[in-house]
């Protein structure tokens, strides 16, 4: 067995899941409900648990946590080629307005949600405005154990290993305070992941100016930079770092912004 493969059991719910208890497992994400990432994890959980999906109809990437309150949502449900056992509903809003409504509306309630597969890895700063971890800290914030998944890489050819290093994942996220995992997955076949790594989130600085350019009316529009103003080193212990020498990086999540170090010396 491949040492990645290895089961490790922490709480008595991962142990139930370990010994094949059926879970119930609500999938949701920013790509939309079409997208091939969420898709591999319905293929990979659906034929032993009890699945859901509730994600946005279109792409929502960078929604981070923005949710609708002044519109309606509008949400149909769909059957997708090859999961027709699986109720699956496409919603009109925010990848958060997903999770609530998955959550609240649809008589289903899970044991675990897991967001994703992000096409694209969500490491670092990054995670602030991704609305694929926020819908899972939506899950974490109302109470429900919640596992972000993200693929490194734009074109993805492996996406079986980033579902099974969500399913691996499980265990791990009930030793989480918050019950919020974020998972990158380099783009690999399963074989050649070297093994998984505990990190911390890195850092990325991106170039602040907008992109100016005119359109055939000769009027301005601006597109959001890409350069990048740091560079992940060598050596540093991070997800950038680990995701790009071929390991799985696990990132414990907060769901509370609070500052507890600066807390306690704020008065005078």
């Amino acid at each position: 067995m491949h040492k990645y493969e290895r089961k490790r059991h922490f709480g008595a719910v991962s142990k139930l899941y370990e010994i094949g208890v059926i879970m119930r497992i609500l999938l949701s994400n920013d790509d939309g409900l079409f997208s091939p990432g969420i898709r591999a994890l319905a293929e990979l959980f659906h034929t032993e648990h009890e699945v859901y999906m509730a994600a946005p109809d279109t792409e929502r990437s960078g929604a981070s946590h923005s949710f609708t309150f002044s519109s309606p949502l509008r949400m149909n449900e769909v059957r997708l080629e090859g999961l027709y056992d699986v109720p699956a509903f496409a919603i009109s809003g925010t990848p958060v307005d997903c999770v609530k409504i998955g959550l609240a509306n649809l008589g289903f309630q899970p044991d675990i949600v897991i967001s994703g597969i992000n096409i694209g890895a969500n490491l670092g700063t990054d995670t602030f405005y991704s609305g694929t971890v926020s819908a899972a800290m939506e899950a974490a914030l109302l109470g429900i154990p919640a596992i972000a998944v993200s693929i490194r890489s734009f074109k993805p050819q492996h996406l079986k290993t980033a579902a099974i290093a969500a399913k691996n994942a499980i265990p791990y996220v009930y030793k989480c305070a918050s019950s919020l995992l974020n998972v990158n997955v380099p783009d690999l076949p399963l074989e050649q992941i070297k093994g998984v790594k505990f990190t911390k989130l890195g850092k990325q600085v991106y170039a602040a100016e907008m992109i100016e350019r005119t359109d055939p009316h000769m009027r301005k529009y601006y597109w959001m930079p890409s350069e990048r103003l740091t560079v992940c080193g060598e050596d540093e212990d991070s997800d950038e770092r680990w995701t790009r020498d071929g390991y799985v990086a696990i990132t414990p999540l907060l769901t509370n912004l609070t500052d507890f170090a600066s807390l306690s010396g704020m008065e005078f």
